[in-house]
């Protein structure tokens, strides 16, 4: 049996690469979900919630101002504590036709995380997300005793 040539093996790379940026644009990689859930909340324990502001969803920054939105994402995230692990519980994507509802048309996520604590505690936190050109934007965070 012959070996791929090199040049197949790089087309073919190329092409899975380029499907993959494409499923991560149109938002159907439950994968680019979740790491997009850990990076925020790797930001908000690291009390950067700034930062978040900065690159939310941008009806998000319309309803909020920084200094509010920074000072009720410190408040929600003391009530967590200390953080041993994180795992994905769960992702629910819904589609918003129009605005009927009051939330701008687009297509949304949450991503519920499973957070076991160092006191053997668990808690469950939920990551909302808008999907924009340029990704998914933040829209929400909640953490929450029960599931």
């Amino acid at each position: 049996m012959k070996p791929f040539p090199l040049r197949f093996l790089a087309a073919c790379t190329l092409a899975v690469a380029s499907s993959c940026a494409l499923a991560q644009q149109d938002g159907s990689s439950a994968d680019e979900l979740v790491q997009a859930g850990l990076a925020s909340l790797k930001q908000i324990d690291e009390g950067r919630a700034g930062e978040i502001w900065d690159g939310a969803s941008a009806f998000i920054k319309t309803r909020f101002p920084r200094a509010d939105f920074v000072a009720n994402t410190q408040r929600a995230r003391q009530t967590v504590g200390v953080v041993a692990r994180r795992d994905w519980a769960g992702i629910t994507r819904i589609r918003y036709p129009d605005d009927s509802t009051g939330i701008p048309a687009g297509l949304y996520a949450n991503v519920d995380f499973s957070t076991r604590l160092e006191n053997n505690k668990t808690v469950f936190e939920k990551v909302s997300f808008r999907l924009e050109p340029q990704g998914w934007r933040l829209t929400g965070y909640v953490p929450r005793e029960n599931q």
